[in-house]
């Protein structure tokens, strides 16, 4: 699975003109990978990266003066959440809300408080449009080639923030609602699944 994620992130890294350099690659031992599918083709992935023996996470290559964190902080770093240009916004954004979704169940599953992730200035602003509560942790950067500023996000206020839209919203009532389902059986066929 993870393999396959990897080289879904490849080419939309070749495609977008990212400039990674060998990082898709580089923390897969102490990173977990999902997947979303329609029917049998990956279309979007997510990469969570745990801390290292240091303490530092992938953001510390561009950004080292942020805190370093060890395995008992309840940090992870979103190396990657990426979806294939065609499936962006289709249906209200369903593959992104499935590994939002996935994103946020895991989190809570494991007991992560916070979570790292940089996103450049116009991502910052659609993230926090969706109701997703980044906080700029750090100065803007050259970051896979492009310009990025380190974030965190607390998974609680995720949840917060996505419960209150529910309120007033029925696409946000059905992705709150799809978030605290269990996971759904590797068998039971759906047109988008993480797996």
């Amino acid at each position: 699975m993870s393999e396959r994620v990897i080289a879904l992130f490849e080419g939309i890294a070749a495609a977008e003109s990212w400039q990674p350099g060998d990082q898709l690659r580089a923390h897969s031992s102490r990173s977990v990978y999902f997947g979303v599918w329609d029917e049998t083709k990956l279309i979007g992935g997510l990469q969570l990266v745990t801390p290292d023996e240091a303490g530092e996470v992938p953001t510390h290559l561009v950004w080292p003066e942020l805190p370093v964190q060890d395995k008992t902080s309840g940090v992870l770093h979103a190396a990657v959440l990426a979806v294939l240009p065609e499936y962006r916004g289709k249906d209200s954004g369903v593959a992104f809300w499935q590994l939002g979704s996935a994103f946020w169940r895991y989190c809570v599953e494991q007991n992560v408080k916070t979570v790292w992730l940089e996103a450049t200035p116009k991502m910052l602003r659609c993230y926090r449009l969706l109701g997703w509560p980044l906080v700029v942790i750090g100065e803007l950067r050259e970051h896979w080639g492009e310009p990025c500023y380190p974030c965190s996000l607390s998974v609680r206020e995720v949840a917060g923030s996505l419960a209150e839209r529910a309120l007033v919203s029925t696409t946000y009532r059905s992705i709150f609602t799809a978030a605290l389902q269990p996971k759904t059986p590797e068998l039971q066929p759906r047109p988008l699944t993480t797996a």
